[in-house]
């Protein structure tokens, strides 16, 4: 997995530094968040409102969302969906082919978990040695049944 580099927004300055012109992919994305704020405001949905700008949070409003969010060659982007708790990891390999990778964000408490039981075993399945010790001594006590060979089951 690459490396994450901090890109600023454009207009942003960080000093006396002052961004490159926008490049294609940040004026795709620029467009992208004035169309997505103008449709928060024209439609009241349960969306909740768009963080600010410098806390590096993008939201979006499903994995539809996600999957048609641009990313450049080589590239990953954290999505975070308002609705669902849930993260969608957006990343472009070196040939630039997309794919999204779907999060749950579960809570993590502090509690330990509860032990787990090891199943219960029947133990009257099974011999005790002793047992199989007195099986063993009686077994060998009998005299073994003379099997009866190939040519007396052939002359019968």
């Amino acid at each position: 997995m690459g490396q994450y580099y901090y890109i600023p927004d454009p207009g942003e300055q960080i000093g006396n530094y002052t961004p490159p012109v926008m490049d294609r992919l940040a004026q795709l994305r620029k467009n992208q968040q004035v169309n997505s704020q103008t449709v928060q405001t024209s439609a009241p949905a349960a969306v909740p409102p768009a963080p600010s700008q410098n806390s590096g949070v993008i939201w979006v409003s499903g994995k539809e969302e996600a999957d048609k969010w641009p990313i450049a060659f080589g590239c990953a982007v954290a999505l975070w969906d308002a609705n669902n708790p849930v993260i969608y990891l957006r990343q472009a390999d070196s040939t630039g082919k997309p794919s999204t990778k779907v999060y749950d964000l579960v809570e993590r408490t502090d509690a330990p978990p509860p032990p787990q039981s090891a199943p219960q075993v029947d133990l009257s399945r099974y011999v005790t040695i002793d047992q199989l010790e007195d099986i063993l001594t009686e077994r060998l006590k009998r005299p073994a049944k003379a099997s009866k060979t190939k040519e007396e089951t052939e002359h019968e």
